[in-house]
């Protein structure tokens, strides 16, 4: 399962907090050239790792292989306040859209087509369970474009909002993803399996 942790709740996890931002400064910094997001400490923070923002972990036993974070669209965030220029048009915006950001999987967890035990899937299905638990039902990203056609075979609604550009030694786009209980079921598929990754998945009627 994942581990949700608020950023209002991070003061009660520093030391697994600490192993994410590690994570993520390996990630987009060491691996993928994110130079912008260099630090000293080797821990990859920013002006949004705040209190409105929402932290996915995902574990295997004590090791951290993935990590997802989801920024309220309400507020400022990457795509309103560094990535402007992947828009052609100011990005979608409201209190039924979050930003999807720093979504990252550990090497030797990857795979070309994600399947059963993948952090890829539990991630992903993870957004969709904390979507539907809070009324969301659309995200906002900026990935590497080649993610999109995966996303797509995993029936989230796809729609760019600008052309790739390349940001360290990746290709990133900007896109609105929409997601439904169609999104769930073909997740589900993926994973063979219907268990829920959060530990307190609430659906109501509708996503």
């Amino acid at each position: 399962m994942l581990m949700v942790i608020p950023g209002s709740d991070v003061s009660r996890h520093p030391a697994l907090m600490n192993r994410a931002h590690r994570f993520r400064h390996g990630v987009f910094v060491e691996e993928k050239g994110w130079e912008e997001l260099r630090q000293p400490d080797g821990c990859e923070r920013d002006q949004f790792d705040d209190a409105y923002a929402v932290h996915h972990i995902c574990l295997r036993g004590e090791e951290i292989v993935g990590y997802q974070r989801l920024l309220p669209t309400t507020r400022p965030h990457l795509l309103t306040n560094v990535l402007t220029d992947l828009c052609r048009r100011a990005p979608p915006r409201g209190p039924r859209i979050f930003e999807w950001t720093r979504f990252c999987v550990a090497q030797g967890h990857r795979e070309m087509r994600p399947r059963g035990d993948s952090p890829f899937l539990e991630l992903a299905q993870g957004v969709v369970e904390w979507g539907a638990a809070n009324r969301v039902d659309t995200v906002t990203v900026a990935i590497d474009w080649r993610l999109m056609v995966i996303a797509m075979q995993l029936r989230f609604f796809v729609r760019p909002l600008g052309f790739p550009k390349r940001v360290g030694r990746d290709e990133v786009v900007a896109l609105r993803m929409s997601f439904n209980r169609e999104t769930l079921t073909a997740i589900q598929a993926a994973r063979g399996c219907t268990d829920p990754v959060l530990p307190t998945a609430c659906w109501p009627s509708a996503a």
